[in-house]
């Protein structure tokens, strides 16, 4: 069925009557490349075949245009045998033969060559009219404009002696704006009985007809206007929607719009190579122009031509159905005519000359540089300012991938020297998503900064990357060359040195050491003083300067930060402060506040792991091992191992000494298993890494590492001046294993010297020394020491140093002939122990761990009912009995007297139904912190 062609097949019908009543006739079929002139061709072929004329059909290819008589060759070889003799048959074709030497052969008498061919075309106009004698002819030639030459002549000069034969002539034209209506098309309008076709694209309704008859009427009443607005009309795209849609469908007959596949696309590249290459060349240029195409003259320019002819190839386009204006009507369809130019290796060249039309044009630099990107060749000399531009347009919207797409063009396989501003421009982006990306253009910024050729802030910039990134072979070289400049800087330049400095100093103090410190004179603004002050307090920490000026700071920073926006080192600089000085509740605030405010999608990695990094250590200091195992794990998963600076120690060192205490030993042993770069063991952090594991090979009872560890990492401590007690308590850790290979008055001496250095206020490291020391006294000593220790480590909020010292007082009381406090403190010790997840202390406290869970379980659930109602005396004086406190102890704590105790005491075991001490519940004891 061919829709809205049922007028043109009458008209055709018509001339074929006449030919079968004996009246030659003539049909011209003319339209715009892919109408449908071939279907209604072969629609009339059939009818022809129907009605036992003699059908001769030829096609005819811009290829063949310059072979002589190639259609006429093409109609001889349909003629039956039947209809001529074998002789017949040899004698036109050597008419053919013969009418065509005089061109192949190239003879020089053209008057002679007239002649002959004169006669041969009289042969061959009297052997058509002996067969059409017999039987009606229909000769059909396709697309007539590619005919050759001497066809036309042949097929013009034969047709018009056979006017009163039964012979029809059909021809299909394509007429277009590129290509007008031929002479040979003109002379055939004399004929008397000639016939003129005009086909145009399907209408609305043609379309929703064509819809209808191949798919559902439902469908064409729904979605056929769909169907026309992608196809145009032209019965070609609308055919192949139609197959791609049947093709597609999953077996629901419900109604459904229009579906693009590999059908509508190969239909599309069909009706570009069936035309003129001038026209494929104009949808090249447009497909690559997109948009910018309506631009004045840009399209006349991309394809070379006047601006009339570049109209008269995009009406072209439009008659095909392929255009809406000069818009492609669908992106289908563009993407086809695009893929189309990569298979003929034509569009880099067609994004490089778009690139620099639009330049010339003012286009704005993204649009430019995406031409650019597309063509996927080096870019050219003129475009490295534009593609700069380009990635600040791209930063200013926030697409960051896109502006670093961008640089990376810019730099890529250049000849010429590349330039060093846009290599850290990358750089700095790549950090934001991809910091192993990054680490790829370290040698060239390092290579330029030997060269000099990093200066100023751009040289300030790339040592603070090194100190981060644990490149530290080049930080001591960068500062220098800085500090060596440092009188032409302005003061916001001096202070971002001290900053830089500080950060060196903190974190690979030997590299720096030999610099003179650098200060800014003058006034500084707000954002500058905090981030010098938080450097500040920082160095003085770590270094074993501790006063309250420094907690104030460290809060002062943290309090006037702007945590909404991008955050600074500043704020990283405070927690770390806080946490050396051992306010741990403070700093697990501050980074609970901070990993809530900051949401995962929006934050930079490197922050979200530095945050968790912080977290991590804070809750392994206070006991909360599996949060400490937690953030430890999202820490390193935030950041690419490829990367890992200086800060890599601390975080392995968490995750190791957290899973090595909870007992999954299996999991520190691929903590420990890690490769760590050897640039750790050069700075603080990787401190925490020796630290860590001399706990991994004491718990797991390698003595000589252990001890290893241990003196390793105070050896780098005293050199580098890091001897901070809240740093890390290497000699406690020593010393512990000193008392194990029983060396007591190693293990004294070590403890001793850790408890001379000054803390402030409660200190967990000064507990754990406590504790220690404990061990080296004799048993009443060791108690008031212990109870000394367990004080300490309460006020300071180490849980997990709650449970030793509590274990070793159990321990201490068994040894003192006191069972009940012993199982007392023990039970104690199991609960706060099963708390922190420490699973192999609770194994070492109750062996039977069902039983000593049944055992806690039941005194406290006996007493659980009365807890809330004690007085809050009642409450303090049960708690610290709870701890193990005597009477005399406590009235000592509260100042008040023993006999006030024991009223409170006898209260508190009334309400909470218990008859001894033993059997006071947890909580109780859990708020004596704050008493003692």
């Amino acid at each position: 069925m061919l829709v809205e062609r049922t007028r043109e097949l009458a008209t055709l019908q018509h001339v074929l009557e006449d030919c079968l009543r004996g009246r030659s006739g003539v049909a011209m079929i003319t339209g715009a490349r892919a109408t449908g002139k071939t279907a209604l061709l072969h629609a009339f072929g059939e009818e022809v075949q129907r009605s036992g004329a003699l059908l001769l059909n030829a096609t005819c290819t811009a290829g063949e245009r310059t072979l002589p008589l190639g259609v006429l060759s093409q109609l001889q070889r349909n003629i039956p045998l039947e209809l001529c003799s074998g002789d017949r048959a040899a004698f036109l074709s050597g008419l053919l033969d013969e009418a065509a030497s005089p061109i192949r052969t190239g003879e020089g008498d053209a008057d002679g060559a007239e002649v002959k061919r004169g006669h041969v075309l009289h042969q061959l106009g009297a052997a058509l009219l002996t067969i059409a004698e017999q039987r009606p002819i229909v000769i059909v030639v396709d697309d007539v404009q590619n005919m050759d030459d001497l066809s036309k002549e042949t097929l013009r000069h034969v047709l018009g002696r056979l006017r009163s034969a039964s012979v029809a002539v059909v021809f299909t034209e394509c007429v277009g704006s590129r290509e007008p209506r031929s002479l040979f098309h003109t002379e055939f309008l004399r004929h008397p009985h000639c016939h003129s076709i005009r086909l145009t694209l399907l209408s609305p309704a043609g379309v929703g007809e064509m819809v209808a008859a191949e798919l559902d009427p439902r469908i064409a009443e729904a979605f056929g206007a769909q169907y026309y607005e992608v196809t145009g009309g032209n019965p070609l795209l609308v055919r192949a929607l139609l197959e791609d849609q049947q093709r597609l469908r999953t077996g629901d007959a419900s109604p459904a719009g229009p579906v693009v596949g590999e059908g509508f696309a190969e239909a599309v590249m069909s009706c570009l190579h069936r035309g003129d290459p001038a026209i494929r060349e104009a949808a090249y240029a447009l497909a690559v122009l997109g948009g910018d195409a309506e631009r004045p003259k840009l399209f006349s320019r991309m394809t070379d031509r006047s601006p009339k002819t570049a109209a008269k190839d995009v009406e072209s386009l439009v008659v095909m159905g392929l255009l809406r204006g000069e818009s492609y009507r669908h992106p289908a369809i563009r993407e086809a005519v695009i893929d189309d130019a990569v298979a003929n290796a034509d569009l880099p060249d067609l994004h490089l000359r778009a690139a620099w039309l639009l330049a010339q044009d003012g286009a704005e630099p993204r649009v430019v540089a995406n031409h650019l990107i597309a063509a996927g060749v080096a870019c050219p000399e003129w475009a490295l300012p534009l593609l700069r531009e380009a990635a600040e347009s791209a930063l200013i919207d926030e697409q960051v991938e896109e502006a670093i797409e961008f640089l990376e063009l810019a730099i890529r396989d250049r000849a010429e020297e590349t330039p060093i501003e846009l290599v850290m421009m990358l750089v700095r982006l790549k950090l934001r998503l991809s910091p192993a990306s990054a680490l790829q253009h370290v040698p060239a910024l390092g290579e330029a900064m030997r060269e000099g050729k990093l200066l100023g802030r751009g040289l300030l910039w790339f040592v603070r990357f090194l100190v981060v990134h644990g490149r530290v072979d080049d930080v001591a070289e960068g500062l220098a060359r800085l500090v060596s400049r440092i009188d032409e800087l302005d003061e916001h330049s001096k202070a971002e040195i001290t900053i830089t400095r500080m950060w060196a100093v903190g974190s690979y103090p030997e590299l720096v050491s030999n610099l003179p410190p650098v200060r800014p004179d003058g006034d500084l603004s707000v954002d500058m003083g905090m981030r010098v002050q938080a450097a500040t307090v920082l160095t003085r920490v770590i270094g074993g300067e501790l006063d309250d000026s420094a907690v104030m700071t460290a809060e002062r920073v943290l309090q006037s930060a702007n945590l909404i926006e991008e955050p600074t080192e500043e704020v990283s600089a405070a927690l770390r402060t806080l946490l050396y000085l051992e306010k741990l509740d403070s700093v697990k605030s501050w980074c609970d506040t901070l990993m809530t405010d900051r949401h995962e999608s929006s934050s930079p990695p490197g922050w979200l792991g530095e945050l968790a990094m912080i977290r991590a250590e804070v809750a392994l200091r206070m006991g909360d091992l599996g949060t400490a195992r937690q953030h430890a794990r999202f820490a390193l998963e935030k950041v690419d191992p490829r990367t890992w600076g200086a800060s890599a120690g601390m975080v392995l060192g968490t995750l190791l000494q957290a899973t090595t205490a909870m007992g999954k030993f299996d999991e520190a042993a691929e903590a420990l298993a890690q490769r760590v770069p050897q640039h750790i063991y050069r700075g603080r952090y990787g401190l925490h890494y020796l630290f860590a594991k001399g706990h991994h090979h004491l718990a797991t009872r390698q003595l000589p590492a252990a001890l290893g560890d241990f003196l390793s990492c105070g050896e780098l401590m005293v050199k580098w001046k890091l001897d901070s007690p809240g740093l890390l308590a290497w000699r406690t850790g020593a010393a512990e294993v000193y008392l194990r290979l029983g060396n007591q008055a190693k293990a004294r001496e070590l403890v001793d010297q850790q408890l001379a250095i000054p803390v402030m206020g409660p200190s967990l490291s000064r507990g754990m020394a406590m504790r220690v020391k404990a061990a080296t006294l004799d048993l009443r000593q060791r108690s008031q020491m212990l109870h000394g220790a367990l004080d300490e480590v309460q006020a300071a909020g180490g849980q997990l140093e709650v449970a030793r010292v509590l274990a070793d007082l159990s321990h201490t009381h068994h040894q003192l002939g006191e069972p009940d406090r012993a199982r007392m403190m023990v039970r104690r010790a199991w609960r706060v122990a099963k708390d922190c997840q420490a699973e192999p202390l609770c194994a070492q406290l109750i062996p039977d761990q069902s039983r000593g869970a049944a055992a806690v379980a039941s005194s406290e659930a006996a007493a659980e009912c009365g807890a809330a109602t004690l007085s809050d005396a009642e409450r303090r004086v049960a708690g610290l009995a709870a701890l193990g406190h005597t009477n005399r102890e406590i009235a000592n704590k509260l100042y008040v007297t023993i006999s006030t105790v024991e009223q409170h005491l006898t209260k508190a075991y009334r309400k909470l139904n218990v008859t001894q001490r033993k059997d006071l519940p947890a909580d109780l004891w859990s708020d004596a912190a704050s008493i003692a």
